[in-house]
């Protein structure tokens, strides 16, 4: 008996409680004549009420860390340490109390339908308590001793009594499976301190339910919010027992008396649920400095290495000093070069009147901040509202602008940005990619560069992605997902496209011409369509547009056209877009590239794209930059493809974006 040994230690001139636990103890106070019981039970029972003033707790020993009252209707009153104020600790009682050890150990697991001999690590709960009434109450492993055992054991395990809390790893409830026993009473006194240690809370009405819990963050042996907290239970089969126990009646109920927390032993002393220096009590201590170049956050404040204020003074922690001519952000405070104050002065950034910057051959990149300074230096046009500058500034060059939606590229979003004399931005919305830079501007102001891959669907993946599926062998099944029509060219694509799959197998080239789509008509028209090309390119030579007639019956009627273009062994997979071109409707999917096109010599014709554009990668040639207001290309989300999804899309169009949440 480890506990009873340690108790004997304690500083007190009474004896052990176990030297009063003989049968002749038991025979002399509990078996006396019913007459004389009688009598003995209304002085008990007026002991147990002079304990329900209000007791209040005191310090428990270093041994026992637990302290307060438990209660039962039936008998009263039970101390669980004999320093609570009030309680019994002199003979017959003599030194007693309970302790949850806060190091981790072996115990069987409470759970009855694993195999025998499973444990768990958790907390010990072992000890005695005393009750006026029935006298000691042993708790876990502090019953495997004579005096309290019986003729058998809880199954599982079958050969021992246990009593634990769960592991606790942060402030969040955990709940104490195992037994108490009622010493005098062995077989008949078991006190079950959890009904899932018996199966008894499947199939029962919570009602009837009870659990002893600890809660870290209080430190007391109840949380009001777990059902059946905080009561154990004892009956027997005969309908005797003493019922309901309730460990936590009042604030004089179950409860921690903590020890002070050891900072540097990996133990959770004071069972809070912070160990060392993430326990609050540490911070500051000579055990938890923070140590500023190791990756950890040393004085548990949350804060690791140079982001704790603490290391604001550490060398390494000190930003480095702006360069304000190498176009890096040098010292982290996301301005380059000139467009930091600290470079204020810096002979790198003397801007000369526009005028001078007529000689852009020599230093293209004084053209670039002489030509975006909204400033017009002198009398001239500002910045790239002035053809000199549009004509010799980098800054001044075609842009592109998603004017809806969020925009995501996996190996970075780069171009040029729009001028900034024109107060205009590249997206309304989100810019995403995988940690690979971004240099567009986004109107809401918000960068994501660390979103992770979105991998296009390809053959490789079996066409599926975090988007969905693009079932490219159902859309061949005719009738899968609509008819299948067969298609040398683009005479067999009508211009209403009555919901059918038009399917051109490659190798060549698919060239469709300007085309206007119709809407369907009737209850049964479907305006949708889709443009299947299997190992072939596709050629767009004219505008692809809707009609702007009015919807007769319903959605389906509405005109969506789909493009569908992969790779084979033959080749293909590709989508090139004539120069000439000025605007293309619908949903695109190019295995390989989209192409806007160029004719070599500025201006090209300004390009709009109305619809959902998706491809491995874009080549945005168009360069058009006299108008510095407007995009040499614009992409604007349409939300057709959600609506009236093209035959085979369905799914896809599940995932695609809302018309503020567009990506390519």
């Amino acid at each position: 008996m480890p506990a009873v040994t340690n108790k004997a230690k304690k500083a007190k001139s009474r004896k052990p409680f176990y030297s009063y636990m003989t049968p002749r103890f038991w025979r002399i106070h509990f078996l006396i004549p019913a007459t004389i019981a009688f009598f003995s039970l209304g002085i008990a029972l007026g002991i147990a009420h002079n304990t329900t003033m209000a007791p209040l707790a005191t310090h428990a020993t270093a041994v026992d860390n637990i302290i307060g009252w438990a209660w039962t209707p039936h008998v009263g009153w039970f101390s669980l340490n004999d320093t609570n104020s009030g309680a019994c600790s002199s003979p017959p009682c003599g030194s007693y109390g309970i302790n949850i050890s806060p190091a981790l150990s072996s115990q069987p697991h409470w759970d009855p339908s694993l195999p025998a001999g499973s444990t768990i690590n958790a907390h010990r709960v072992n000890g005695f308590a005393w009750s006026d009434t029935v006298g000691f109450i042993c708790f876990g492993s502090s019953c495997n001793i004579p005096a309290c055992t019986g003729s058998f054991y809880p199954s599982p395990p079958g050969d021992q009594f246990y009593a634990y809390a769960e592991e606790i790893t942060d402030t969040s409830t955990v709940e104490v499976h195992g037994w108490a026993v009622i010493c005098n009473q062995k077989d008949a006194g078991w006190i079950s301190l959890n009904c899932k240690d018996l199966n008894a809370c499947d199939g029962s009405p919570a009602s009837t339910y009870y659990k002893l819990v600890y809660n870290p963050s209080t430190q007391i042996f109840h949380n009001g919010t777990v059902t059946g907290s905080p009561f154990g239970w004892n009956g027997n089969t005969d309908g005797s027992g003493i019922g309901y126990v309730n460990f936590y009646i009042s604030a004089a109920g179950m409860s921690l008396n903590p020890g002070s927390e050891n900072c540097s032993d990996g133990v959770d002393n004071d069972l809070n649920g912070a160990i060392d220096c993430a326990d609050s009590v540490c911070q500051g201590t000579p055990s938890c400095p923070e140590i500023c170049d190791d990756g950890a956050d040393n004085d548990g404040d949350t804060q690791i290495d140079c982001d704790d204020p603490d290391c604001a003074a550490f060398p390494a922690c000190l930003p480095p000093p702006e360069i304000c001519d190498d176009g890096a952000d040098n010292d982290g405070d996301t301005l380059v070069d000139c467009d930091d104050p600290d470079c204020t002065g810096d002979p790198a950034c003397a801007i000369p009147p526009q005028h001078q910057c007529l000689a852009f051959a020599g230093d293209p990149k004084q053209a670039d901040l002489c030509c975006n300074d909204q400033d017009p230096n002198g009398p001239y046009l500002l910045d790239c509202l002035d053809p000199n500058c549009r004509d010799n500034a980098a800054v001044c060059s075609a842009w592109l602008q998603i004017s809806t939606g969020n925009i995501y590229s996996y190996l970075g979003i780069v171009g040029t940005q729009p001028p900034a004399a024109t107060n205009l931005f590249n997206s309304k919305w989100c810019l995403r990619t995988s940690d690979q830079g971004i240099e567009w501007t986004s109107e809401e102001d918000c960068r994501q560069e660390e979103v992770g891959q979105i991998d296009l669907p390809t053959q490789s993946t079996n066409y599926r992605n975090k988007l969905g599926f693009l079932d490219l062998a159902g859309m061949r099944v005719d009738g899968r997902y609509a008819p299948v029509v067969s298609i040398l060219d683009a005479g067999g694509l009508p211009d209403q496209l009555n919901g059918k799959i038009y399917r051109f197998v490659g190798p060549g080239t698919f060239t469709l011409p300007a085309k206007t789509f119709l809407n369907g008509s009737g209850s049964s028209g479907n305006g949708g369509g889709l443009l299947l090309i299997e190992g072939g390119d596709l050629q767009i030579d004219g505008n692809i547009e809707y009609a702007a007639d009015q919807v007769q019956s319903r959605l389906k009627n509405l005109a969506s056209f789909g493009v569908v273009v992969v790779k084979t062994a033959a080749g293909g997979g590709d989508i090139i877009i004539n120069p000439n071109v000025t605007k293309i409707s619908g949903v695109y999917f190019a295995e390989g590239s989209i192409s806007t096109g160029s004719t070599g010599t500025p201006p090209d014709a300004y390009l709009d794209m109305l619809g959902i554009f998706i491809a491995n990668q874009f080549n945005l040639e168009r360069d058009n930059n006299t108008d510095p207001t407007r995009p040499a290309e614009r992409i604007l989300f349409d939300g057709r493809a959600v609506v009236n999804p093209p035959p085979g899309l369905a799914d896809i169009s599940k995932s695609l974006p809302r018309a503020l949440d567009v990506s390519f």
